[in-house]
C-alpha cells in the first residue's frame, strides 16, 4: 500500500488534473469533508461537490510541506488557479487528512489563509 505522504501527494495530482472521478474515489463511502463556506459534506456530497459544486475551474496545488503521524497528515501550501466566475487566485491553503485502513480520506479539513474575520 502507498505511504501517507503518497496518498496525500496522490490526493493532490488528481484534484489539480480536475479528473473527479478519480478525486471522488479517493475518499471513503462515509468519509467527511469540512471547508469554509460549505457545511460538513458526507459521502455521496463530497462527490457532488467535485462534480460541479466546487468552485474552482482550473489550478494546481504547491505543497510546501506534508507532516504525517500514523495515519494522519497535515500537508501546507498554495493554491493558484482560477475560479468558475473568472476570477484568478492564489491563497495558502492547510489541509488535515485521516486515512482508514483501505487508505481512502476518511475525513479531511480545509483552511484557506485569508482575512475572514
Amino acid at each position: 500500500m502507498a505511504t501517507v505522504t503518497e496518498l496525500v501527494k496522490r490526493y493532490y495530482t488528481t484534484v489539480d488534473a480536475g479528473d473527479a472521478d478519480a478525486t471522488s474515489a479517493l475518499f471513503a463511502a462515509d468519509a467527511s469533508y469540512d471547508r469554509p463556506g460549505y457545511p460538513t459534506m458526507v459521502g455521496l456530497q463530497i462527490t457532488d461537490f467535485y462534480h460541479g459544486e466546487r468552485v474552482i475551474e482550473t489550478g494546481a496545488h504547491a505543497l510546501n510541506e506534508v507532516l504525517v503521524e500514523g495515519d494522519r497528515a497535515s500537508s501546507r501550501g498554495v493554491f493558484t488557479g482560477r475560479l468558475k466566475d473568472g476570477t484568478e487566485t492564489s491563497v495558502g491553503f492547510a489541509d488535515f487528512f485521516l486515512f482508514d485502513t483501505e487508505g481512502l480520506i476518511a475525513e479531511r479539513t480545509t483552511y484557506f489563509y485569508q482575512a475572514a474575520v
